[in-house]
């Protein structure tokens, strides 16, 4: 697991995630497993716990698996602080 991000990097950090999450140049899946290590610090195993998910169902979350229901993304991005939504392509 990479370094959690100290706290006086934090905001820089969180802010260049989002950034790459509004240009679509970050999967759902890598921004669960950057925001889970790098800002939570928490294992998968742990965090799936926490999200009343299985661990084979987060893993496949964070490789981006398409068969993965839409329900379980939810609930893996909620306790992070993200929620899903449909952003028009303009405002990307």
């Amino acid at each position: 697991m990479p370094p959690k991000v100290e706290d006086d990097e934090r905001e820089a950090a969180q802010a260049d995630l989002e950034k790459r999450m509004k240009q679509g140049k970050i999967s759902v899946g890598a921004a669960v497993r950057e925001i889970r290590q790098r800002f939570v610090g928490i294992t998968l195993e742990d965090y799936a716990r926490l999200c009343g998910l299985s661990k084979t169902t987060l893993m496949n979350i964070e490789r981006d698996d398409p068969r993965v229901l839409l329900e379980s993304v939810k609930k893996a991005v909620q306790p992070l602080g993200y929620q899903l939504s449909l952003v028009p392509a303009a405002d990307l």
